[in-house]
């Protein structure tokens, strides 16, 4: 019996230098204008000049590179805008692969979708893009934004959720007729 024991002792301990060590999550940043990369996922409805389309969405963003996921049920319809922010952009649809210096050209040359890739990389997190003029209208707390117009597109917030201490969209709409882009934001995951 106290064979047993140390020997199940022994393999216990082994069996624990061998487990990979987990590395340590990264801190939340403070500051949502502090977030540098995040991943989201929800649903997204799309109405552009001749067509509307509705699905889901899952956008793998970081400072030197992005992939955003749209597809239907089942995943049918599945179209991945990947790339490097402000550089080469690659878009997959259809079986079908195309590469290009810029995403929004990309998107609306191959699908029509007029979508500001640029911008809404800030939009998403509630902040007005720091490269142009926003008029920003606020929630009574004077913090929350509850609209921003910016670069002739209109982004208004229905929603916000907390998540470790920072106010983050939850259901928003980005629009500039004739397009609309509606997001409903189910979760996120920053660092």
């Amino acid at each position: 019996m106290k064979k047993l024991i140390i020997s199940a002792l022994t393999v216990s301990a082994l069996a624990g230098c061998s487990m990979t060590p987990t590395t340590p999550k990264a801190p939340t940043p403070e500051t949502v204008d502090a977030i540098q990369s995040w991943q989201t996922e929800g649903r997204v409805g799309i109405r552009t000049e001749n067509d509307a389309i509705s699905g889901n969405f899952y956008w793998d963003y970081g400072p030197d590179q992005y992939e955003l996921n749209i597809y239907g049920p089942f995943g049918q319809g599945a179209t991945r805008l990947q790339g490097t922010p402000n550089k080469v952009a690659q878009l997959t649809y259809d079986d079908k692969t195309v590469v290009g210096k810029n995403a929004e050209d990309l998107l609306f040359d191959e699908l029509g979708w007029q979508f500001p890739v640029n911008q809404v990389r800030y939009w998403i997190r509630g902040l007005p893009s720091p490269k142009s003029y926003a008029n920003i209208q606020y929630d009574i707390d004077g913090k929350t934004p509850t609209q921003i117009t910016q670069d002739n597109w209109t982004v208004t917030y229905r929603e916000f959720t907390e998540i470790d201490n920072l106010k983050l969209p939850q259901r928003m709409q980005v629009t500039r007729l004739p397009y609309r882009v509606n997001l409903i934001i189910t979760r996120w995951n920053v660092q």
